[in-house]
């Protein structure tokens, strides 16, 4: 049985074949490529086409190498959008995230609606990339918006290019802050309360469906055979979070990628003072549950600084810059998710253009730099876990930290000594190994969650970090708390 996962990340994406076998999930990349932005005139867009073109080459490289392709999933970031003409045809590349357009949309939702009415009834922290600023900049020029018929996210947008259906899957609606978790559907009315029209929003599956056949023009014109797309965990992170191999209910998840994703699986949505103060989420989960998580401004900070490093001619991998932060010393903190870091130029300079002006000593060095972002980065993640424990009321002993960022040994053993917690790795393909096995539950291979975390246990080597030098981390955690006030 082998099933092929799309995994779009912010940086770039993969094809990955997993093939279920003795009990375990195999998996093999067949295909690699750039999703980078693009900035048309004024403003950051997805290279849409681009992408379908990468998927269908994909599909050419599975073939030619007479891979018996059974079914598709896809999973991507969150938030982002394309919109759909009466066609069929799609209106314009989909806006990135980052584009400056939503600058002043969350000041103008509260004119609609009050901040704590819209943190209840959506369980999602105001985050000015929310698919609801984003729908509320259409409106600034609104020829896109009357002309579309339906909206589909990312992961339902290159669902409906392979099988011409539109649908909208449940983890990836929620992070639109336009979901409603107590009655399981779009809150139509928050949507109709800030002028949107309803009749946009697809249907809503759960994870472990199967959505359709390929299209007939996309088998003619790749010369390919039927194949099923199912719908997985369609946000990235809830395909990742489905492949964690824990033995226990209550554990801390960290997702390391361009976000850094921290939070815990809940029954239901948690809203209260607590997740205010701290600028915790809901956001939709595996098998019923509901995730409390905060995004984290993660590795776009070390990515970002390799870019400009690059770009002034130090050629520097990451693997290097994890061993000049190894045997690097700073005192210096800086606040991972202040605005000076949300946009992309010149990290490093950024970097020290914040310890100036907050009065600490300006790292210089490349060394110096790789570790004050992951200090930094290991304070928040405490700082976010305090916060969880609070709400909650539970105190977690296990932290289960899986994605690309694991392979970055600092930045594991930083957590460790941060959270004064056990760290658990593994594993580093999350995000692939958790659509897999949807794909497989999906198609009655596997059971359920369970039987797939039980089977990703048997498919990989964990590693763990346990704390060794927490008393330096305390004493800047203190200056970290200080910064964010």
């Amino acid at each position: 049985m082998k099933m092929l996962a799309f995994d779009f990340g912010a940086s770039s994406g993969r094809g990955i074949i997993g093939e279920l076998k003795d009990n375990k999930i195999i998996l093999k990349e067949v295909h690699r490529f750039d999703n980078e932005p693009v900035k048309l005139k004024n403003h950051l867009q997805w290279d849409f086409l681009r992408l379908v073109h990468e998927i269908k080459k994909c599909l050419l490289i599975c073939k030619n190498n007479k891979e018996d392709i059974k079914s598709i999933g896809i999973d991507t970031w969150g938030v982002d959008y394309g919109l759909i003409d009466e066609k069929g045809e799609l209106i314009n590349n989909p806006f990135h995230y980052r584009d400056n357009r939503t600058d002043d949309m969350i000041e103008k939702c509260f004119e609609y609606i009050s901040k704590d009415e819209l943190l209840y009834v959506s369980g999602i922290d105001c985050n000015q990339y929310n698919t609801i600023y984003q729908l509320l900049a259409e409106k600034e020029d609104a020829y896109r918006l009357e002309n579309a018929v339906s909206m589909l996210l990312m992961p339902d947008l290159f669902n409906y290019i392979l099988t011409g259906v539109k649908k909208a899957e449940y983890t990836i609606a929620t992070t639109t802050q336009l979901y409603d978790y107590r009655n399981g559907d779009w809150n139509y009315d928050l949507i109709e309360k800030i002028g949107l029209a309803k009749n946009i929003f697809p249907e809503i599956i759960q994870p472990g469906k199967e959505i359709g056949e390929l299209t007939d023009s996309i088998k003619k014109e790749l010369d390919i055979n039927d194949c099923k797309v199912v719908s997985v965990g369609s946000h990235d992170t809830s395909s990742a979070i489905a492949a964690i191999p824990a033995l226990d209910d209550d554990f801390i998840f960290i997702a390391t990628g361009t976000w850094v994703m921290v939070g815990v699986e809940n029954d239901d949505i948690l809203v209260n003072e607590t997740t205010k103060k701290y600028g915790l989420s809901n956001e939709g989960g595996i098998g019923g549950k509901v995730n409390l998580l905060k995004n984290i401004m993660g590795l776009w900070l070390i990515q970002e600084s390799k870019r400009q490093w690059n770009k002034d001619g130090i050629n520097i991998g990451f693997g290097e810059m994890v061993e000049e932060g190894l045997k690097a010393e700073t005192s210096s903190i800086i606040n991972p998710d202040d605005k000076l870091f949300y946009s992309p130029s010149d990290m490093p300079n950024k970097i020290k253009k914040y310890c100036e002006e907050t009065g600490q000593k300006v790292s210089e060095t490349i060394g110096e730099i790789v570790r004050v972002i992951e200090e930094s980065l290991a304070l928040t993640i405490k700082y976010t876990i305090e916060g969880i424990e609070k709400a909650t009321h539970k105190r977690y002993n296990t932290i289960h930290m899986f994605g690309g960022g694991i392979q970055d040994r600092l930045l594991c053993q930083l957590v460790a000594d941060a959270t004064e917690k056990e760290v658990i790795t593994g594993p580093k393909e999350a995000t692939s190994m958790g659509n897999i096995l949807l794909q497989g539950i999906g198609l009655g291979e596997i059971e359920d969650i369970k039987q797939g975390r039980q089977i990703v246990r048997n498919s990989i080597e964990i590693s763990r970090f346990v704390p060794e030098n927490a008393d330096d981390l305390r004493t800047k955690y203190n200056k970290y708390i200080e910064l964010i006030k």
